[in-house]
């Protein structure tokens, strides 16, 4: 008998300095919640969250990277594993801050065999770094478990007059997004 289920979750996390107000990546997470909560049978699909991001105007160094990782992960680690490949994507030393509460909330659905993770770091307040990433996880033998891994990454620029109009225009009526529980929140 597999005992191996399918579960399937999604993540939003914002990182960035406290504000009285909220951050641009803040009204941008907003309404990508929004944009995804739309069609709840699709929610969880990557390609959504993939066309949603995709929406972001004015986007600068735009990559997609996919691959297939081979790893031999200890029962119960998987959640760690999946946390550590989403937050070593953002870059900039976050790896390890992001890992913990991602680690904590991935916990709480065992071992997940799909995971959409977006992460808009915004700690560099000239730019809103934007970092999609969409995992696959399929089961081997004796917990070796196969990662198939879709990244997009793109920067947005505050610095430029015309992008932060249409930043503005776009999301400026977006909110915080609220306390959900796939929603986190980092403060750097």
């Amino acid at each position: 008998m597999n005992t191996f289920a399918k579960t399937i979750a999604g993540l939003f996390v914002v990182v960035g300095p406290k504000s009285d107000s909220p951050l641009e990546a803040e009204r941008i997470c907003s309404a990508l919640i929004k944009k995804l909560s739309e069609d709840p049978s699709r929610n969880l699909d990557p390609r959504t969250w993939q066309n949603a991001v995709q929406m972001i105007p004015s986007q600068v160094e735009c990559a997609t990277i996919s691959q297939t990782l081979n790893r031999t992960i200890p029962v119960g680690d998987l959640p760690g594993a999946l946390a550590w490949i989403c937050a070593s994507v953002v870059g900039g030393g976050h790896a390890p801050i992001l890992t913990r509460p991602m680690t904590s909330y991935l916990s709480e659905y065992g071992e997940p065999t799909a995971l959409s993770c977006l992460v808009l770091d915004q700690t560099d307040t000239a730019e809103v770094h934007v970092c999609l990433t969409c995992l696959n996880v399929t089961e081997g033998h004796s917990g070796n478990f196969s990662t198939a891994s879709t990244q997009l990454s793109a920067s947005l620029t505050r610095s430029n007059k015309r992008t932060q109009t249409i930043v503005t225009k776009v999301f400026g009526s977006f909110d915080t997004p609220s306390d959900q529980p796939f929603y986190l929140r980092i403060f750097n």
